[in-house]
């Protein structure tokens, strides 16, 4: 009887995976990466590199999907092309890393270090970036529609043609940063600081929520605070 119910408790674990914890699809690679610093293309899935030092690693097009790389140093490591979807990079450091075209869908980077990151033609879709720092990164044509970017620090970040559409940016500090031709339909910026940032070519910025967001010296264009009736528009006429 005893025997019959151990075997029902550990089908029920195994069904919910909680029987074995989540191992490395390819512990050789995981091997590799940490003696060598070199995993280009490498299987990483489900990897548990938590507080890895990975200084200027080569994960070029590595799959780091589901990963833990929580507190992890990836100061200017190449990831471009990289599979990082649901991965876990809270509190990292990545500070000049490349992250071109990488896939960061649904990925954890609360509290992330992100200064001058190059996240061009990235995949942020979902992504958590609760009070990341992404100061003077580079996110031209990223896609971070939904994602969440609560008290992030975006100062000086080229959004260029970034599609911010559904995006959370409650309270994030948005100063002289370039949101040309940036995708803004159903973005929140309520409390936003925007002082210097110019979103007059901005697409959809009739459509954004800019409630108390501090807009003093924004380029908005001619008449844009009138046209829309965004709350506590200010312009700097000096």
């Amino acid at each position: 009887m005893k025997l019959k119910i151990l075997a029902t408790v550990t089908a029920s674990l195994a069904l919910f995976g909680l029987a074995h914890p989540v191992k490395a699809q390819n512990p050789d690679h995981v091997r590799q990466l940490l003696e060598s610093n070199e995993c280009e293309g490498c299987d990483l899935r489900n990897a548990d590199l938590f507080k890895a030092s990975l200084y200027r690693a080569n994960l070029r097009g590595a799959d780091l999907s589901g990963a833990n790389l929580y507190e992890a140093n990836l100061l200017e490591a190449d990831l471009s092309e990289a599979n990082l979807s649901n991965a876990n990079l809270v509190n990292a450091e990545m500070y000049g890393a490349d992250f071109e075209g990488a896939n960061l869908r649904n990925a954890d980077l609360s509290n992330a270090f992100l200064g001058r990151a190059n996240l061009t033609s990235s995949d942020l879709r979902g992504a958590k970036l609760f009070n990341a720092n992404m100061g003077e990164a580079y996110l031209l044509q990223a896609n971070l529609s939904n994602a969440d970017l609560r008290r992030s620090l975006l100062f000086r970040a080229n959004l260029n043609r970034a599609n911010l559409s559904g995006a959370d940016m409650s309270f994030a500090d948005v100063r002289d940063t370039n949101l040309q031709n940036a995708i803004l339909s159903n973005t929140r910026l309520p409390q936003a600081q925007l002082s210097g940032t110019n979103i007059d070519a901005a697409n959809s910025v009739r459509q954004a929520d800019l409630e108390r967001a501090n807009l003093r010296g924004t380029n908005l264009g001619p008449g844009v605070c009138v046209i829309t009736n965004f709350p506590y528009c200010v312009l700097n006429l000096f």
